[in-house]
């Protein structure tokens, strides 16, 4: 997983797959919220543990999450002119 890439204009026989992609990569991020979410429940006793696994769901889920919103954002625009 990962957004090093920006997403290319998308041609027509382009598109299924950039659509693909854009679906995978938010299961995948959507995965690491939910297991974060989880893992905070677990430890929200321990404050050290607690912001060390709200950090990770941050950095390795919600930001990615806003990066590939930008990335559909875009995507839109570039479509509709």
């Amino acid at each position: 997983m990962s957004l090093e890439q920006d997403l290319p204009p998308s041609s027509d026989e382009e598109r299924p797959e950039t659509l693909r992609r854009l679906a995978h990569d938010i299961k995948s991020y959507l995965g690491v919220v939910t297991m974060g979410m989880q893992a905070l429940e677990l430890v929200r006793e321990d404050p050290e543990e607690f912001a060390e696994i709200h950090k990770s769901i941050e950095e390795e889920g919600v930001e990615p999450l806003k990066a590939i919103v930008a990335q559909i954002v875009d995507l839109a625009l570039s479509e509709t002119g």
